[in-house]
């Protein structure tokens, strides 16, 4: 699930000496304006003076986060919180970190812990309610998103995982009257679209087609709609529907990374490799920290008849979520055909422990 959140600046700790204190202001500048080149360099050069500088240090994990880095991001966020084990700004930095990789259960304690410091902090609030609803503690997950209505009735990403949540809680009256209310606040096409994205979130696949046809019919040119259908036409295991609905995604945008993902995963599953590896390429170079992305590709070089080939890829993906069973056993199946018979062997164990 994509939510509408930001990575926090981290002003705090500047360097002592003043002409350190002047490299590091002149760095967060660069990375404000986008000038990653510059401000990488500067925040090392803080850093090589004074290691244990949790401003140039939670930073330098922004900017690792912006470029599509997230490993070196961990690193250094894990590095200031040993320095600053309370700091907020790094300890959220952290979680939307895992929360983009999908890992729930690393980033719902770093949030949690946030909450816990500063029960007032809505957006930590709000995270770890996302959490919750993907780790199965959905009772504590509405009971946050409540209180955080209470607050802000009009708010429509609040209202939108509510209404989730409710769904995900086999409570589907419920939810029809959270997204009621969404009528007045998005209006009828956004309020049916978040509807569909809702129940694809839910696996309420037939509920989430219907939306998102209905949003057709009001504004056929809705951002995004044509991927979100497709998407659900995958889960329905209507190949033809989706595949024209992703390609009908592409057209409205060619450098849209989940559409070029979806349909590049979508014909690899077809057994069309040569055709799927070519969206899944530019998938890559849109967002190269995309674990699943790599996972794909890996599929495809395996189906390709070419292990060898696969395994760096398979490598990568498990290197940036080591958390997910399915690249293991990927992984397992490519160093086994390419004859590295130990190493297959603790792949598929490590694949079995992560499916228990």
């Amino acid at each position: 699930m994509k939510l509408a959140v930001c990575l926090c600046l981290c002003a705090c700790l500047a360097p002592a000496a003043d002409s350190a204190k002047a490299v590091f202001e002149h760095a967060v500048q660069a990375l404000v304006s986008g000038d990653f080149a510059s401000a990488e360099r500067g925040l090392q050069s803080v850093l090589r003076d004074e290691p244990r500088n949790v401003g140039a240090l939670g930073n330098l994990g922004v900017l690792y986060s912006r470029t599509d880095r997230p490993d070196q991001a961990i690193a250094v966020y894990e590095r200031a919180l040993r320095v600053s084990p309370k700091d907020k700004a790094i300890l959220l930095n952290l979680g939307l970190v895992y929360l983009k990789q999908e890992a729930h259960r690393k980033a719902l304690p770093l949030f949690a812990t946030v909450v816990d410091l500063d029960p007032r902090n809505a957006q930590a609030r709000q995270l770890s309610a996302v959490c919750r609803i993907y780790t199965g503690e959905v009772p504590q997950a509405i009971r946050d998103l409540e209180l955080l209505r209470e607050a802000n009735p009009r708010d429509e990403q609040i209202l939108f995982l509510l209404g989730f949540a409710y769904l995900k809680s086999r409570n589907p009256e419920t939810a029809k009257t959270i997204f009621e209310k969404m009528l007045d606040v998005a209006g009828p096409a956004r309020a049916q679209f978040l509807l569909g994205k809702a129940c694809y979130e839910a696996a309420v696949f037939d509920r989430a087609e219907e939306s998102f046809l209905d949003v057709i019919k009001i504004e056929p040119a809705f951002p995004g709609v044509r991927l979100e259908l497709g998407k659900t036409y995958i889960s329905e295991r209507r190949a033809a529907d989706a595949l024209r609905e992703l390609g009908l995604a592409l057209k409205q945008n060619p450098d849209d990374e989940e559409a070029n993902y979806y349909l590049g995963s979508l014909l690899v599953q077809e057994n069309r490799n040569e055709e799927g590896i070519r969206y899944l390429e530019t998938a890559r170079k849109l967002r190269p920290g995309s674990w699943s992305v790599y996972l794909h590709l890996g599929k495809a070089r395996l189906q390709q008849g070419r292990p060898k080939d696969a395994v760096p890829l398979l490598e990568r993906a498990a290197a940036l979520n080591p958390d997910e069973g399915s690249t293991y056993y990927q992984l397992a199946r490519a160093l086994q055909a390419s004859g590295r018979q130990p190493e297959a062997k603790r792949a598929f164990q490590k694949a079995r422990d992560l499916a228990h």
